[in-house]
């Protein structure tokens, strides 16, 4: 029997829909205490009374970002129990988000134009957040460079598989250029990587751990019949789930794994950063919240970029299913995070495909939200 929570509190301070709700039974640790009461593995009885349309209204409340399970002593993962619920309880939602997630990503630029299209006044109030997540796949226009990067020496003979995610696959492939301009300007060697499918991280999060294992193999296989190469990920979700995959792999492959697993900011070694003159004073950075203390990005934006100002709040809300399950909470949760950012702060950057999309869908007309990658350039390119 596995042991459960021990009720001390941690994870309220960390929580952000606790933050937002100020309820006990919202938080990771109410969730838990009735999860684990009917979860055999904790010793609880399955027959209980509690409803699933009850449990239900309680996932409908988890963004997935695993602040809990940083803070728990025990480092028990709310977000994995309540996947693994979903898992025993199907539900429409998770059947559409998978499709939406792994068949149908080539037309999100086209979902976007057409919310683009649709007037403010017409929308209903229950879909207003929907429309604006819809609103925000439609790419921004490219703005001229604030920082030009070069190396100072050459990294030659290196393999490099770039994992771009659904996200830039999708709705920002320009993000997926720069980074190949990138890792070829450092010398490494590019391994082609057309083929890999979604992370999965959104997938579990929605309970369908049948796709997870299957994209988990694809891409498992993918990088093992290249030769097992270094792979580089520009979204920290990507990253963080990647980082899972060791979960079925040996413990001698998974180390490896582990090892090779990266983010692109952290292969950019050396960097020599010349200002360009268009970066604004101040630029305010979303820390996402599957960096957890290990950002490779935030040391080098802040060398980059002097006016660099860190937000002060929590998750953006992104949560995968949640926007769907619930995008009123994850639209809350996003102008929250807004809230972390001082009112002169009008540009914001981030290392993550999803808080990208999540934060823009909020931004409103006096803030633009981008990629790094959006923002620097490669110094022979100019």
């Amino acid at each position: 029997m596995k042991r459960g929570c021990t009720q001390c509190g941690e994870c309220l301070n960390v929580c952000p829909v606790y933050a937002l709700y100020k309820r006990e039974e919202y938080s990771p640790k109410g969730k838990r205490l009735l999860l684990e009461a009917i979860d055999p593995e904790f010793g609880g009885n399955p027959d209980s009374s509690m409803p699933w349309d009850d449990i239900r209204t309680l996932a409908r409340l988890c963004a997935g970002c695993e602040r809990c399970q940083r803070a728990c002593a025990r480092k028990l993962s709310t977000c994995d129990l309540l996947a693994e619920a979903r898992s025993r309880n199907p539900h429409w939602t998770q059947a559409v988000w998978d499709l939406w997630i792994r068949r149908v990503g080539p037309l999100w630029p086209m979902a976007g134009k057409i919310a683009m299209l649709a007037p403010d006044a017409v929308i209903p109030g229950v879909l207003r957040s929907s429309v604006d997540t819809a609103r925000a796949l439609v790419d921004l226009p490219p703005c001229d460079p604030w920082v030009a990067l070069r190396p100072r020496q050459k990294v030659n003979g290196v393999k490099v598989a770039l994992f771009s995610g659904c996200t830039a696959k999708n709705a920002r492939p320009r993000w997926i250029s720069k980074a190949r301009q990138l890792l070829q300007g450092w010398g490494y060697d590019l391994v082609d990587t057309a083929d890999f499918a979604c992370c999965g991280g959104t997938l579990h999060h929605a309970g369908q751990l049948g796709a997870l294992a299957e994209v988990r193999e694809r891409n498992l296989e993918l990088w093992r019949k290249a030769g097992k190469p270094l792979m580089a990920s520009f979204c920290a979700s990507c990253k963080h789930s990647l980082d899972g995959y060791t979960a079925v792999m040996s413990a001698e492959e998974g180390k490896e794994w582990k090892q090779k697993c990266v983010g692109l900011s952290s292969l950019l070694v050396e960097p020599q950063a010349t200002a360009t003159g268009h970066a604004p004073a101040v630029v305010g950075y979303h820390q996402p919240c599957h960096w957890g203390l290990a950002d490779p990005d935030l040391p080098l934006l802040k060398s980059w970029l002097p006016g660099l100002q860190k937000g002060t709040a929590l998750c953006c809300g992104m949560g995968g299913i949640l926007k769907m399950s619930n995008p009123d909470l994850s639209a809350d949760m996003a102008r929250k995070c807004m809230e972390g950012f001082a009112p002169e702060v009008r540009h914001i950057v981030t290392g993550c495909s999803g808080c990208v999309m999540q934060l823009a869908s909020v931004a409103g007309q006096n803030r633009q939200v981008r990629h790094w990658l959006d923002v620097v350039t490669l110094e022979e390119d100019r």
